[in-house]
């Protein structure tokens, strides 16, 4: 494999027909569609390589004790001749995709790192003899060992005792048994490499074989070195023997399930999964999940609580990897100079710019997909939780897809996107509930909807000073208030506000009603055992009574440092008992002008106003129609 051949395979153009565009844009993809986005990410993937190559051939030293990248290179195409499909697998493999592109940033913009730049490099000397070996070619080549570990791509790793933390080892394959020697001692890898060895810790596998198509399997990566998550909860750390049997089953039960509810997303598994790296635990109803433009195909997992939360979160990531080859074909967003607007993302904490936004309404069409295929499935407790999961995406989808549309830094096909992810999302319009408790849940998902976007208002939203100082006089005086008209600034904090922990609440209420009570029970003054975020208001509210947790928000408010939950846990209660429905519309509409002028107030007097009379007072300049700050905000 010449290095212009590389370069060539990518030259001809990947086409899409208009179905197989439009079957993707609208967050699907056909099975033509999504093979030829295979096609294009292979030749996406060369190109890339072929950067790589050329900016380390410009570098002196850049292999430190290994052999020249070239040589690595000469390797990889020796056993092309031999085993074309091995050396594909492997550079199609999303962690060559992600040590390709991390390698390159980092040589673009040096920083401090744990791992020497020779070793990193000598990725590709670990990928040219791992395909080498599979083409049946004897031959010996020194690879980098760090800490006494040697990579072995789509194998696993060889462990061996290290004298010095890095140092090189070598490969040697003669008549198809493969041997790692280092200064520490020799390791030989089975004949079957799945298998355990001494020295030797195999990746594991999940099989799959989802109705209508061929078995596969897919690697679960708990090894290597090249991460889709960040550390320290994406780190690689070896599960257990049990863990990770639970989660491989939960991959599979997850998978057969999407067969069900949403054979497209299936498609999509089969077409596009090729690496799950598990995550650290994490909290019931907030699954660690990510997934990397670098690594199309790859995913990072934490231990789901069930396979519905499985298979949620594979549509999610994959729906991240589906757009990113996409992208790579056909740019969605032309950023100009300046630093673009930001949004409000009704799924996560922080604002987000266009493109991100673009990838947050992709990821969730296919999750509201799923979760609306869920409905039609009888499944028990499951049954409200999924009316909940579909109404609070499909809403929070029609909201996020109203800011965008316009956008002037959409492309063409950025706004054939976005036209044709609504139609989707519109054709969902007549799925409602048939129950009583259905009907509940959607009710549900619409007041924690409101709660969210409420809460991010409180944290990111911020009123001008002078608007403030007037609207206190004003309470003072005993004037009427007059509402700023002007534009309010965005600001972009970083912190985890952890806004979903009454949804949290809310999806344990409808599941498991018990565990709730029983967290009842459990909740002291450091907040609720496994809902970071929550506090003893929030449960009150969830277990079923607002008239008490209004009381406890209230008496939060009276604090000088009232956090900005306790704001909108009070427009939450407030929504639900029907009491004062002028406070209801400025807790809605303007929570954040609320917010500061109490702390102005209190800043001016050294006491504290009634939260929801000083809520009623500013609620009085609203129409009654005002359930939404947007226009007012600009946002």
């Amino acid at each position: 494999m010449a290095r212009t051949g590389a370069a060539g395979e990518a030259e001809p153009l990947h086409r899409l027909t208009a179905r197989d565009l439009e079957s993707l844009a609208r967050g699907g993809g056909e099975a033509s569609a999504l093979a030829e986005l295979v096609r294009a990410e292979h030749s996406h993937r060369l190109l890339l390589l072929d950067v790589l190559l050329d900016t380390l051939a410009r570098l002196d030293g850049v292999a430190g004790p290994l052999p020249a990248p070239g040589r690595a290179w000469d390797l990889l195409a020796a056993a092309q001749r031999w085993a074309p499909e091995a050396v594909r697998e492997l550079l199609n493999l999303p962690e060559t995709g992600l040590w390709a592109g991390q390698l390159l940033d980092r040589l673009h913009h040096p920083r401090p790192h744990d791992l020497p730049l020779w070793a990193d490099v000598g990725h590709l000397h670990c990928l040219a003899a791992v395909a080498a070996s599979r083409a049946g070619l004897d031959f010996s080549f020194p690879l980098p060992c760090v800490g006494g570990r040697v990579e072995l791509p789509a194998l696993g790793q060889v462990r061996l005792p290290a004298r010095t933390a890095q140092e090189t080892a070598v490969l040697a394959a003669r008549a198809g048994a493969v041997t790692v020697t280092s200064p520490g001692g020799t390791v030989r890898v089975p004949d079957e490499p799945a298998r355990p060895g001494p020295g030797w810790l195999p990746l594991r596998h999940v099989n799959l074989g989802l109705p209508g198509g061929e078995p596969f399997r897919l690697l679960l990566d708990d090894l290597g070195r090249h991460r889709v998550a960040a550390r320290p909860a994406g780190a690689a750390r070896r599960l257990g023997p049990e863990t990770a049997t639970r989660l491989i089953r939960l991959v599979q039960e997850g998978a057969e399930l999407l067969a069900e509810a949403d054979p497209v997303s299936a498609v999509t598994v089969a077409a596009l999964l090729r690496t799950i790296q598990p995550m650290a635990a994490h909290e019931a109803f907030r699954v660690r999940s990510a997934s990397s433009s670098y690594g199309v195909g790859g995913l990072a997992l934490s231990l789901p609580e069930s396979p519905s939360a499985c298979a949620a979160a594979l549509v999610h990531e994959l729906q991240h990897s589906k757009l990113n080859a996409l992208s790579h074909l056909f740019p969605l967003v032309e950023e100009g100079p300046g630093p673009g607007r930001l949004y409000y993302a009704p799924w996560r904490d922080d604002p987000r710019p266009l493109n991100g936004m673009l990838q947050g309404i992709y990821a969730f069409t296919g999750v509201a997909r799923f979760w609306s295929g869920r409905t039609r499935l009888p499944g028990g407790a499951h049954d409200q939780l999924a009316w909940f999961e579909f109404a609070l995406w499909r809403g929070q989808l029609v909201r996020a897809l109203s800011q965008v549309g316009t956008d002037p830094e959409l492309t063409r096909t950025g706004v054939r996107l976005v036209e044709e992810v609504h139609t989707a999302v519109a054709g969902w319009a007549d799925d409602v509930p048939g129950g009583e408790p259905a009907r509940e849940a959607v009710q549900l998902a619409g007041r924690l909807a409101a709660d969210h976007r409420v809460l991010w208002r409180l944290h990111h939203v911020r009123p001008f000073p002078d608007d403030i100082e007037a609207l206190a006089a004003a309470w003072l005086t005993g004037a009427a208030p007059l509402l700023p008209a002007r534009r309010q600034e965005v600001t972009a904090e970083r912190r985890q506000h952890h806004l979903d922990s009454r949804a949290v609440l809310a999806r344990m209420a409808l599941l498991d009603p018990a565990s709730l009570d029983k967290l009842r029970d459990a909740v002291d003054d450091d907040g609720v055992p496994g809902v970071t975020g929550a506090d003893p208001a929030d449960v009150a509210w969830a277990t079923g009574d607002p008239v008490a947790a209004e009381h406890a928000y209230q008496r939060t408010l009276l604090a000088a440092s009232a956090p900005p939950a306790a704001w909108a846990g009070l427009r939450l209660t407030l929504d639900e008992t029907g009491r004062n429905p002028s406070a209801l519309r400025a807790l809605t509409a303007v929570p954040e002008v609320v917010r500061a002028v109490a702390r102005q107030l209190r800043g001016r007097t050294g006491q504290t106003a009634d939260p929801v009379g000083l809520a009623q007072w500013l609620g009085r300049a609203l129409a009654e129609d005002a359930t939404s700050g947007e226009d007012r905000a600009g946002l």
